[in-house]
Protein backbone atom coordinates (compact mmCIF):
# COMPACT_ATOMS: atom_id res chain seq x y z
CA UNK A 1 0.00 0.00 0.00
CA UNK A 2 2.48 2.67 0.74
CA UNK A 3 4.27 1.91 -2.58
CA UNK A 4 0.85 2.96 -4.25
CA UNK A 5 0.29 5.76 -2.25
CA UNK A 6 3.25 7.10 -2.23
CA UNK A 7 3.11 6.44 -6.42
CA UNK A 8 -0.28 8.38 -6.62
CA UNK A 9 1.29 11.08 -4.39
CA UNK A 10 3.87 11.84 -6.53
CA UNK A 11 1.03 11.73 -9.61
CA UNK A 12 -1.59 14.24 -8.13
CA UNK A 13 1.28 16.72 -7.29
CA UNK A 14 2.84 16.64 -11.15
CA UNK A 15 -0.24 15.74 -13.34
CA UNK A 16 -3.13 16.75 -10.76
CA UNK A 17 -4.92 13.37 -11.95
CA UNK A 18 -3.92 9.39 -10.90
CA UNK A 19 -5.80 5.68 -11.61
CA UNK A 20 -5.40 2.75 -8.78
CA UNK A 21 -6.44 -0.23 -10.89
CA UNK A 22 -8.40 -3.20 -9.32
CA UNK A 23 -9.93 -1.54 -5.41
CA UNK A 24 -13.16 -3.53 -6.09
CA UNK A 25 -13.65 -6.68 -7.74
CA UNK A 26 -15.97 -7.68 -10.80
CA UNK A 27 -18.19 -9.43 -8.48
CA UNK A 28 -18.87 -6.13 -5.85
CA UNK A 29 -19.07 -3.62 -9.13
CA UNK A 30 -21.95 -5.72 -10.44
CA UNK A 31 -23.73 -6.02 -7.22
CA UNK A 32 -23.34 -2.15 -6.68
CA UNK A 33 -24.48 -1.35 -10.46
CA UNK A 34 -27.79 -3.59 -9.88
CA UNK A 35 -28.06 -1.67 -7.07
CA UNK A 36 -28.01 1.37 -8.36
CA UNK A 37 -30.18 0.32 -11.91
CA UNK A 38 -32.76 -0.61 -8.99
CA UNK A 39 -32.85 2.42 -7.42
CA UNK A 40 -33.36 3.98 -10.55
CA UNK A 41 -36.30 2.17 -11.47
CA UNK A 42 -38.08 3.18 -8.27
CA UNK A 43 -37.14 6.13 -7.80
CA UNK A 44 -40.19 8.58 -7.22
CA UNK A 45 -41.07 11.25 -9.94
CA UNK A 46 -40.35 14.22 -7.45
CA UNK A 47 -37.28 12.87 -6.98
CA UNK A 48 -34.80 16.01 -7.17
CA UNK A 49 -31.54 13.82 -8.40
CA UNK A 50 -30.85 14.02 -11.93
CA UNK A 51 -32.95 11.27 -13.83
CA UNK A 52 -33.76 11.69 -17.24
CA UNK A 53 -32.86 9.92 -20.57
CA UNK A 54 -29.77 11.31 -20.35
CA UNK A 55 -28.01 11.20 -17.05
CA UNK A 56 -28.92 9.02 -14.59
CA UNK A 57 -27.67 10.54 -11.02
CA UNK A 58 -28.24 9.96 -7.09
CA UNK A 59 -27.19 12.37 -4.82
CA UNK A 60 -26.12 10.80 -1.25
CA UNK A 61 -26.53 7.51 -2.55
CA UNK A 62 -25.39 5.62 0.69
CA UNK A 63 -28.80 6.57 2.51
CA UNK A 64 -30.52 5.03 0.12
CA UNK A 65 -28.82 1.31 0.21
CA UNK A 66 -27.16 0.06 3.47
CA UNK A 67 -24.55 -1.73 0.97
CA UNK A 68 -23.73 1.57 -0.87
CA UNK A 69 -21.88 2.59 2.75
CA UNK A 70 -19.36 1.00 1.52
CA UNK A 71 -18.19 3.13 -1.25
CA UNK A 72 -17.77 6.40 1.15
CA UNK A 73 -14.55 4.61 3.32
CA UNK A 74 -12.68 2.87 1.74
CA UNK A 75 -8.89 1.77 3.02
CA UNK A 76 -6.52 2.87 1.04
CA UNK A 77 -8.40 6.03 -0.47
CA UNK A 78 -8.52 6.70 3.68
CA UNK A 79 -4.87 6.24 3.95
CA UNK A 80 -3.77 8.50 0.64
CA UNK A 81 -5.89 11.50 2.82
CA UNK A 82 -4.15 11.32 5.66
CA UNK A 83 -1.08 12.06 4.24
CA UNK A 84 -2.50 14.27 1.39
CA UNK A 85 -5.10 16.69 3.45
CA UNK A 86 -4.76 14.93 7.22
CA UNK A 87 -5.81 12.67 9.82
CA UNK A 88 -9.08 14.72 10.11
CA UNK A 89 -10.13 14.21 6.63
CA UNK A 90 -13.99 13.94 5.77
CA UNK A 91 -16.36 13.82 3.04
CA UNK A 92 -17.61 16.78 1.27
CA UNK A 93 -19.90 14.86 -1.33
CA UNK A 94 -20.86 11.91 -2.78
CA UNK A 95 -22.98 11.50 -5.67
CA UNK A 96 -23.30 8.65 -8.56
CA UNK A 97 -23.28 9.40 -12.24
CA UNK A 98 -24.44 7.07 -14.81
CA UNK A 99 -24.58 8.88 -18.45
CA UNK A 100 -26.46 6.61 -20.52
CA UNK A 101 -28.79 7.11 -23.16
CA UNK A 102 -31.91 5.31 -21.55
CA UNK A 103 -35.51 5.84 -23.45
CA UNK A 104 -38.47 6.19 -21.53
CA UNK A 105 -37.04 7.68 -18.14
CA UNK A 106 -39.55 10.83 -16.96
CA UNK A 107 -39.04 11.78 -13.63
CA UNK A 108 -37.73 15.51 -13.28
CA UNK A 109 -39.26 16.82 -16.29
CA UNK A 110 -39.96 19.76 -14.90
CA UNK A 111 -36.65 20.34 -12.47
CA UNK A 112 -34.50 22.64 -14.24
CA UNK A 113 -31.30 21.40 -12.26
CA UNK A 114 -32.04 17.74 -13.28
CA UNK A 115 -30.76 18.09 -16.93
CA UNK A 116 -27.21 16.49 -17.79
CA UNK A 117 -25.30 18.22 -15.27
CA UNK A 118 -21.06 18.34 -15.36
CA UNK A 119 -20.81 19.01 -19.22
CA UNK A 120 -19.03 21.91 -19.32
CA UNK A 121 -14.84 22.85 -18.04
CA UNK A 122 -15.06 22.82 -14.25
CA UNK A 123 -13.33 22.66 -10.88
CA UNK A 124 -14.55 21.16 -7.79
CA UNK A 125 -12.86 23.37 -5.71
CA UNK A 126 -13.62 27.55 -5.30
CA UNK A 127 -11.88 30.41 -5.61
CA UNK A 128 -11.32 33.13 -3.38
CA UNK A 129 -11.43 37.05 -4.64
CA UNK A 130 -11.21 35.54 -8.14
CA UNK A 131 -8.20 33.16 -7.56
CA UNK A 132 -8.80 29.26 -7.08
CA UNK A 133 -7.55 27.78 -3.98
CA UNK A 134 -4.19 26.45 -3.90
CA UNK A 135 -3.67 22.50 -5.00
CA UNK A 136 -3.79 20.20 -3.08
CA UNK A 137 -6.68 21.31 -0.92
CA UNK A 138 -9.17 19.02 -1.65
CA UNK A 139 -9.76 15.79 -3.72
CA UNK A 140 -12.00 14.16 -5.93
CA UNK A 141 -12.42 10.47 -6.68
CA UNK A 142 -14.26 8.29 -9.01
CA UNK A 143 -15.15 4.63 -8.30
CA UNK A 144 -15.64 3.61 -11.97
CA UNK A 145 -18.06 0.49 -11.24
CA UNK A 146 -18.07 -0.16 -15.07
CA UNK A 147 -15.14 0.38 -17.70
CA UNK A 148 -14.60 3.91 -18.08
CA UNK A 149 -13.33 3.98 -21.96
CA UNK A 150 -13.45 6.14 -24.67
CA UNK A 151 -16.16 4.87 -26.37
CA UNK A 152 -18.44 5.52 -23.44
CA UNK A 153 -17.94 8.64 -22.73
CA UNK A 154 -14.85 8.61 -19.90
CA UNK A 155 -14.38 11.94 -17.72
CA UNK A 156 -12.53 14.82 -19.68
CA UNK A 157 -9.68 16.41 -17.83
CA UNK A 158 -6.98 19.09 -18.85
CA UNK A 159 -3.39 18.10 -18.53
CA UNK A 160 -1.78 20.07 -15.33
CA UNK A 161 -4.40 22.45 -15.25
CA UNK A 162 -4.50 21.90 -11.38
CA UNK A 163 -1.80 24.22 -11.63
CA UNK A 164 -3.99 27.24 -13.21
CA UNK A 165 -5.60 29.00 -10.94
CA UNK A 166 -8.14 31.14 -12.70
CA UNK A 167 -11.36 30.00 -14.05
CA UNK A 168 -11.32 28.05 -17.37
CA UNK A 169 -14.07 29.35 -20.28
CA UNK A 170 -16.49 26.36 -19.50
CA UNK A 171 -17.30 25.99 -23.42
CA UNK A 172 -13.59 26.33 -24.53
CA UNK A 173 -12.25 23.78 -26.85
CA UNK A 174 -8.90 22.77 -25.04
CA UNK A 175 -6.87 20.13 -25.47
CA UNK A 176 -8.19 17.29 -23.24
CA UNK A 177 -7.63 13.33 -22.11
CA UNK A 178 -9.59 11.18 -20.56
CA UNK A 179 -9.42 9.00 -17.34
CA UNK A 180 -9.73 5.93 -18.45
CA UNK A 181 -10.00 2.08 -16.48
CA UNK A 182 -11.69 -1.19 -15.72
CA UNK A 183 -14.11 -1.26 -13.65
CA UNK A 184 -12.86 -1.51 -9.81
CA UNK A 185 -10.30 1.07 -10.71
CA UNK A 186 -10.62 4.23 -8.74
CA UNK A 187 -9.40 7.74 -10.31
CA UNK A 188 -8.22 10.61 -7.90
CA UNK A 189 -7.92 14.30 -9.27
CA UNK A 190 -7.45 17.58 -7.52
CA UNK A 191 -10.22 18.95 -7.22
CA UNK A 192 -8.98 22.31 -9.38
CA UNK A 193 -8.56 19.96 -12.13
CA UNK A 194 -10.42 21.42 -14.96
CA UNK A 195 -12.61 18.63 -15.79
CA UNK A 196 -15.70 17.84 -17.72
CA UNK A 197 -18.31 14.62 -18.46
CA UNK A 198 -17.62 12.84 -21.61
CA UNK A 199 -20.85 13.03 -22.79
CA UNK A 200 -23.80 10.69 -23.13
CA UNK A 201 -23.71 7.40 -25.13
CA UNK A 202 -26.03 4.19 -24.87
CA UNK A 203 -23.50 2.84 -23.18
CA UNK A 204 -23.66 2.08 -19.60
CA UNK A 205 -21.04 3.59 -17.48
CA UNK A 206 -21.74 4.02 -13.39
CA UNK A 207 -19.11 6.30 -11.37
CA UNK A 208 -18.94 7.31 -8.14
CA UNK A 209 -17.91 10.73 -7.41
CA UNK A 210 -17.03 11.30 -4.16
CA UNK A 211 -14.71 14.43 -2.67
CA UNK A 212 -12.68 14.41 0.28
CA UNK A 213 -11.40 17.93 1.72
CA UNK A 214 -10.35 19.02 5.52
CA UNK A 215 -11.95 18.76 8.68
CA UNK A 216 -13.18 22.32 8.37
CA UNK A 217 -14.67 22.78 5.09
CA UNK A 218 -18.50 23.01 4.75
CA UNK A 219 -19.97 19.28 3.64
CA UNK A 220 -22.59 20.15 0.62
CA UNK A 221 -25.47 18.15 3.18
CA UNK A 222 -25.86 18.10 6.59
CA UNK A 223 -24.61 14.54 6.79
CA UNK A 224 -25.24 13.67 10.82
CA UNK A 225 -29.04 15.16 10.41
CA UNK A 226 -29.12 13.52 7.94
CA UNK A 227 -28.39 10.06 8.88
CA UNK A 228 -29.30 10.52 12.49
CA UNK A 229 -27.26 9.42 15.75
CA UNK A 230 -29.03 6.29 15.88
CA UNK A 231 -27.20 5.01 12.17
CA UNK A 232 -24.18 7.01 13.17
CA UNK A 233 -23.52 5.43 16.85
CA UNK A 234 -23.12 1.94 14.96
CA UNK A 235 -20.67 2.99 12.50
CA UNK A 236 -16.93 2.38 12.56
CA UNK A 237 -14.69 5.38 13.66
CA UNK A 238 -13.44 6.56 10.09
CA UNK A 239 -17.44 7.03 8.64
CA UNK A 240 -18.46 8.93 11.91
CA UNK A 241 -14.97 10.94 10.96
CA UNK A 242 -16.23 11.06 7.80
CA UNK A 243 -19.46 11.93 8.14
CA UNK A 244 -18.93 15.43 10.21
CA UNK A 245 -20.21 13.42 13.87
CA UNK A 246 -16.30 14.15 14.96
CA UNK A 247 -16.32 18.24 13.43
CA UNK A 248 -19.95 19.02 13.65
CA UNK A 249 -19.17 22.35 15.42
CA UNK A 250 -20.19 22.74 18.99
CA UNK A 251 -23.25 24.69 19.98
CA UNK A 252 -21.24 27.21 22.50
CA UNK A 253 -18.44 27.13 24.74
CA UNK A 254 -20.31 25.25 27.07
CA UNK A 255 -20.87 22.11 25.35
CA UNK A 256 -16.99 22.00 24.44
CA UNK A 257 -14.21 24.57 22.95
CA UNK A 258 -13.03 22.37 20.11
CA UNK A 259 -14.36 21.69 17.21
CA UNK A 260 -12.66 18.50 15.92
CA UNK A 261 -13.60 15.39 18.68
CA UNK A 262 -10.92 12.86 19.04
CA UNK A 263 -11.85 8.89 18.58
CA UNK A 264 -11.24 9.14 22.36
CA UNK A 265 -13.65 11.69 23.41
CA UNK A 266 -16.33 10.13 20.35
Amino acid sequence: MDTIISRVSKDLKDNGVSVIPSVFSDAQCREYVSILDDLIEKAPGDSKNRINEDVQSINNYFRHHPKLMDLIHIPIMDELFKELIGKDHVLISANTFNRSKRVGITQNTDYEHSKNAGHNWHIDSDYIGGVRIESGFSYQIIIMLEDFTVENGATHYVPNSHKIRTRPDRDAEYNYERIIGKAGSIGIIDSGLWHRSGGVTPISRWGVFNCYGPWFVKPYFRFPEMLGEDVGSNMSPQLRRLFHYRSTPPLNEQERLNTVISEQED
